[in-house]
C-alpha cells in the first residue's frame, strides 16, 4: 500500500515480485548449546556460500561477548569455500543465555551474516553414595 497526496486516490496498492536468492547457506541456523556447569560445551555451524556471491569471512563477534566465544575455520574443497564457525561456551553458572553471532564479510552486497546461539548450562548433579 502507497499513500499519496491525490485527494481522489490517496491509497494505492501495487504488487511486487522477483526472485529470491540465496546468498549463503548456513546450518544451522540457530545453534543450541547444553550441557553441565564446568564441562566444555561447544558447538558448530558451517557457512558455504553461494558459488554466484563468493565472499570471505573475516570476522566473527558475538553480540553480547560474555557467554561465548567463536572462531572460524576455513575449508577448501573442489575448489568450494566453506567456514566452519566453532562456538564455546563461557557461562561458568547454570542458566539460559541468548546470543547472536554476525560474521563480518568481505562482500559490499551482504557484508554481515548471523545466526542464533541458545545456551543451556545445567547445575552438576552431585553423585551421593
Amino acid at each position: 500500500m502507497v499513500e499519496t497526496s491525490d485527494a481522489k486516490q490517496p491509497n494505492v496498492s501495487i504488487e511486487i515480485a522477483g526472485n529470491v536468492e540465496k546468498f549463503a547457506n548456513i546450518t544451522p541456523n540457530k545453534l543450541f548449546l547444553s550441557g553441565n556447569v564446568g564441562e566444555p560445551i561447544i558447538g558448530t555451524v558451517t557457512v558455504s556460500p553461494d558459488p554466484k556471491y563468493p565472499f570471505r569471512i573475516i570476522e566473527t563477534k558475538s553480540k553480547n561477548g560474555t557467554d561465548v566465544q567463536s572462531r572460524i575455520e576455513e575449508k577448501q574443497e573442489n575448489n568450494t569455500t566453506t567456514y566452519i564457525i566453532t562456538v564455546e561456551n563461557l557461562k561458568k553458572d547454570p542458566g539460559r543465555y541468548f546470543d547472536v553471532i554476525t560474521l563480518k564479510t568481505n562482500s559490499p552486497i551482504k557484508p554481515e551474516l548471523q545466526f542464533s546461539v541458545i545456551g543451556q548450562i545445567l547445575e552438576t548433579i552431585k553423585k551421593t553414595q
